[in-house]
């Protein structure tokens, strides 16, 4: 068996015929793609306004197993241009995902891995539909402002739980902790993960406005946007102390003006473009 892959140029009016001509052809799957420097910024939750106007053109990768380069080509419309054939090497596709993810070290109580490499009591996480492996400098920076102050507090909301790893963390120390997120996907995950370690913690998709009580420590991986609008909310779960992560450098401003006023700011880390915060509560 041989694999090879094809890229070539078209115009985007062009994307949906010219893919229906490579499976004709025999393509086991085809990918559209911009050409270099042209993939525009992804859309975020905060964006506001049209997004700009796409490329005119766009490359479409096909696979092909065993394929005649020459006769693919010539089936092409004239509207394509520069197309290039590369061998595909032989992957082990089943098990080469799992390279991108390794054991990452919080504390010397905490490391977080994946099962298939895990050292002895790490906090075991798989990559899924939940947010949250470990690996995004948010989770790290929310996870070691967490560490100092597990032994404060005796309970933990994780606000936008995803995998649960951040009321997971908690529960680890001793912690009672309860997970909250939009998403039944990454309850269900969260809810995984709490039974894949022993652990006990509770997750669902309870809204914000609907939570009782308040917490020894909040726990929130959100962008800053969603921050500052639930910053009310937040604020009435929290006990001691609160934990703000996800927040884009150049938008920390919104959250420090929403929580600034009511909380005392103790410690911000930087990870790059990434800023997490921890706040402790006034003592009167």
């Amino acid at each position: 068996m041989s694999w090879r892959e094809l890229r070539v140029t078209i115009p985007s009016g062009l994307v949906e015929s010219v893919a229906t001509l490579l499976f004709a052809q025999g393509a086991a799957g085809v990918q559209e793609d911009f050409l270099p420097g042209q993939a525009p910024p992804p859309r975020q939750p905060w964006d506001t306004g049209s997004p700009p106007p796409l490329p005119r053109q766009r490359v479409l990768v096909a696979w092909f197993e065993d394929p005649d380069p020459a006769l693919v080509v010539r089936c092409l419309p004239k509207q394509a241009t520069d197309p290039r054939w590369t061998e595909v090497p032989e992957v082990d596709w089943e098990t080469s995902w799992q390279q991108g993810f390794e054991p990452i070290t919080i504390s010397e109580q905490l490391t977080v891995s994946p099962p298939w490499c895990a050292p002895a009591g790490a906090l075991l996480i798989e990559p899924g539909q939940g947010f949250g492996t470990g690996l995004h400098p948010s989770t790290q920076g929310a996870l070691r402002l967490m560490e100092p102050v597990y032994a404060a507090c005796s309970t933990c909301l994780d606000l936008g739980c995803g995998s649960g790893i951040l009321a997971l963390a908690a529960a680890r120390r001793g912690l009672r902790a309860h997970g909250v997120d939009v998403e039944e996907s990454a309850v269900v995950e969260a809810r995984r993960h709490a039974s894949l370690n022993g652990l006990s913690a509770t997750f669902d998709t309870t809204p914000i406005l609907e939570l009782e009580d308040r917490w020894d420590l909040v726990a929130a991986n959100l962008h800053a946007e969603l921050l500052a609008r639930l910053a009310p909310s937040i604020l009435e779960r929290t006990g001691a102390y609160l934990i703000c992560a996800g927040i884009l450098a150049d938008r920390e401003p919104l959250v420090r003006e929403a929580l600034d006023a009511h909380l005392s700011l103790e410690q911000s880390l930087r990870d790059g473009e990434w800023v997490a915060l921890r706040y402790a509560r006034r003592t009167p």
